[in-house]
């Protein structure tokens, strides 16, 4: 039995510095930083580039639509240094572009146009969406139970597979499980795996011993029993079960509470938003002219090798 293990990971730390000017960057530019030039700094004012102020209600304004995390920092002494020097730098490069008459060109025009679009489709799904999503602690706490192996990762879990060669036999393999046909029963008929004799069993595997598509399906199954829905692992088609699993230390609901609520909340959200969209779309009249379409020479799908022959029937380890 061979496993298929995911080579690398993506760096997930980036330096606090790094984050907050990038960051600031963004909101700086959206929210034009240059103000109306004053005869000397009042209380109020932290700094001046040629005359003009940045004062103390801009700093709070532009430190409150930063992520939580860089407002903590911001509020430390250090973080507040860096953080006046990325609004000067910014206001001096605001500054620079308005001397070389950037701000009359058709290409700032057409952003800052753009940029009023979105804003507006912004504006309409906090009112429309995002005010109206409310999440109890009750609903948290019950998706909580009905997610538990989500939340408290098993250190190991035994699973067995079915494996086939196409999704239509997937999807006649999933109907049979559906219809209450034994899962082993349904392997050693169906599937195209070695391991079909044994009822597709493939036993203890660690997170991340096995191929990516195939682990994240394993591992999001939530109860021992159940089956994963198709999973494309590879060139096939898996449906996979849980068998067992050796869980860690179970982290206690209050401890991932807030993680919840935001999955929850995405998923209402997401929800919402396409309801609310589709009633607009409902209320419009819409007309496709798919035959102004601009033409594109043809491009080979990502990973395609049109001269290499397909491979029949062969059955492939996870």
């Amino acid at each position: 039995m061979k496993t298929r293990v995911e080579e690398s990971k993506s760096a997930r730390t980036v330096k606090i510095g790094t984050r907050l000017f990038v960051a600031l960057c963004a909101v700086a530019l959206s929210a034009g930083l240059y103000g109306c030039a004053k005869k000397g700094p009042s209380s109020d004012v932290i700094a001046t580039v040629n005359g003009k102020p940045i004062t103390v209600k801009r700093f709070k304004t532009e430190m409150a639509k930063l992520p939580p995390q860089l407002q903590s920092y911001i509020q430390t002494p250090e973080g507040e240094k860096k953080f006046i020097t990325s609004l000067v730098e910014r206001q001096i490069l605001v500054n620079e572009a308005i001397k070389e008459g950037i701000n009359k060109t058709d290409a700032y025009k057409d952003q800052v146009s753009d940029f009023k679009k979105g804003m507006l489709v912004q504006l309409l799904l906090k009112k429309e969406v995002a005010d109206k999503i409310n999440v109890t602690d009750a609903q948290a706490e019950a998706f909580y139970k009905s997610h538990y192996l989500s939340f408290n990762l098993p250190s190991m879990i035994n699973v067995s597979y079915v494996q086939t060669n196409s999704m239509k036999q997937a999807e006649a393999v999933y109907a049979l499980l559906q219809k209450g046909e034994p899962f082993a029963s349904v392997a050693e008929k169906y599937s195209t795996a070695p391991n079909r004799k044994s009822g597709g069993v493939l036993g203890w595997i660690k997170f991340e011993q096995t191929t990516p598509s195939f682990n994240n399906a394993a591992f999001s199954i939530p109860k021992i029993g159940d089956y994963s829905k198709i999973v494309k692992v590879g060139g096939n088609f898996d449906v996979i079960r849980l068998n067992n699993a050796r869980t860690g230390k179970p982290k206690p609901f209050e401890t991932v509470k807030n993680e919840i609520i935001m999955i929850m909340k995405q998923q209402e959200g997401t929800k919402m938003l396409k309801d609310f969209v589709d009633g607009l779309k409902s209320k419009s009249k819409i007309k496709y002219f798919y035959g102004n379409l601009p033409s594109f020479p043809a491009v080979a799908a990502p990973g395609s090798n049109p001269s290499a022959p397909e491979a029949q029937g062969k059955a492939q380890a996870k």
